[in-house]
């Protein structure tokens, strides 16, 4: 879902809601005063026409006088909107007072012990009344109803204008979402632009205002990762350059001799087995392990060669000679190996299963071959890579080293 579609789908109906809401509570305020001013004036007429009853024995003779009735008829004249006044005589008689004759009003209600109000009601017309009811002395009561008509034609006008608020409540909410939203997605755009271009290796463009401080926070993490980025590149292009700069044949075959020679352990004719470069050895050095009908030979040496290049072929022919034929072969094979590849120093021994030895083989730079013999028969219960790992870390030897012990001998290896 997009932000667009999300802020609309929020904050639109948010304003709805809370329109609708205050709509509705002052609808039905207004509504509930109104009815109440209705309600208090009929009561008012009510009570004055019941004091006036209670002045005089029989209020029906007292208003065939003529001065009485006069009054009582300027006195209805002078309630707005009033429509019925009636006299419940304590045996259920009721007697107009004044108001226009109707059928089915002023309606049935039970004697009041205080002045009340009866509510709202309507006739078989439709036409709706507020009615005020207040008891007389000796019995019956007072009735006043007040035309509620005009209280509810200006209901319909409030509630005209109440659906109005909402709809601009709604439509001032859809603008300011679309006006928060495009910001948002065009800030978010230029972070998102700028990352492309990080990620395309160009440069990222985030320069300008932000209405919106965590899309500024935003864009100036990319910046600092577009600075980064291209303080790594230009490192790693230097790097590079220093590296060709410093290449020659002798550290490009090392390079590849590494790969090509890695570091080995195997399990050959119940002996194990470590073979290992050391150091910054020679690209003419090599190691190999040949098996062959239950035999097992373990060779190490180094060739020589006219260039570095050459070294290294040499290397790799002679290792691939050695795993396939030396167990099998022996001396012979050595002696024609150190012939055709130009071997100059080589260490190798055969076994047969069951009769593995334990040792070094060595073709390492300087006086530490000795050092490393006396090393290992000193940790003859080592295993055989542990045992490298060791003369690795104690001799920082120049060469390369294989390491054999039998299988039922080995202990601490790992």
């Amino acid at each position: 879902m997009s932000i667009r579609r999300t802020f609309l789908l929020l904050i639109a109906p948010l304003f709805l809601l809370l329109a609708g809401v205050n709509g509705a509570l002052l609808y039905i305020w207004e509504r509930a005063e109104a009815e109440r001013g209705l309600a208090n004036q009929a009561i008012a007429a009510a009570v004055t026409v019941a004091a006036f009853a209670d002045a005089s024995e029989d209020l029906a003779r007292a208003l065939a006088d003529p001065v009485r009735g006069a009054a009582l008829s300027d006195a209805v004249r002078r309630v707005k909107g009033l429509q019925g006044l009636y006299l419940v005589r304590p045996d259920g008689r009721t007697l107009r007072l004044a108001g226009d004759p109707s059928r089915d009003w002023p309606g049935r209600f039970e004697t009041p012990r205080t002045p009340a109000a009866a509510g709202v009601r309507a006739d078989s017309k439709g036409l709706r009344r507020a009615t005020g009811l207040a008891p007389v002395r000796g019995g019956g009561f007072v009735i006043a109803q007040i035309d509620a008509e005009p209280l509810f034609a200006q209901v319909k006008g409030l509630q005209r204008l109440v659906a109005g608020l909402v709809a601009a409540a709604g439509l001032v909410g859809l603008v300011l979402a679309l006006a928060i939203s495009r910001i948002i997605t065009g800030e978010l755009a230029r972070n998102s632009g700028a990352i492309a271009a990080i990620r395309a290796d160009g440069s990222a463009q985030t320069t300008g205002r932000f209405a919106i401080r965590e899309t500024g926070d935003l864009a100036q993490a990319v910046r600092l990762m577009a600075t980064g980025v291209a303080s790594r590149i230009a490192r790693g292009r230097r790097e590079l350059a220093r590296r060709d700069r410093a290449r020659d044949e002798a550290v490009s075959a090392a390079a590849y001799r590494d790969a090509a020679f890695p570091a080995e352990a195997a399990e050959a004719a119940g002996a194990s087995v470590a073979m290992r470069v050391m150091g910054g050895a020679p690209p003419g050095v090599f190691h190999a392990l040949s098996l062959v009908a239950g035999r097992a030979a373990v060779v190490v040496g180094e060739c020589g060669g006219e260039s570095p290049s050459a070294a290294l072929a040499s290397a790799l022919a002679a290792r691939r000679l050695f795993e396939a034929r030396l167990a099998g072969e022996g001396e012979a094979l050595i002696a024609q190996a150190t012939a055709a590849f130009g071997i100059t120093r080589l260490a190798w021994r055969a076994w047969a299963s069951g009769d593995a030895p334990s040792g070094l083989l060595l073709v390492i730079d300087g006086d530490k071959a000795q050092r490393a013999e006396v090393y290992d028969a000193a940790a003859a219960q080592l295993g055989a890579a542990a045992v490298l790992d060791d003369l690795s870390t104690l001799l920082e030897p120049v060469g390369v080293a294989a390491a054999i012990r039998p299988r039922s001998g080995q202990r601490g290896e790992g």
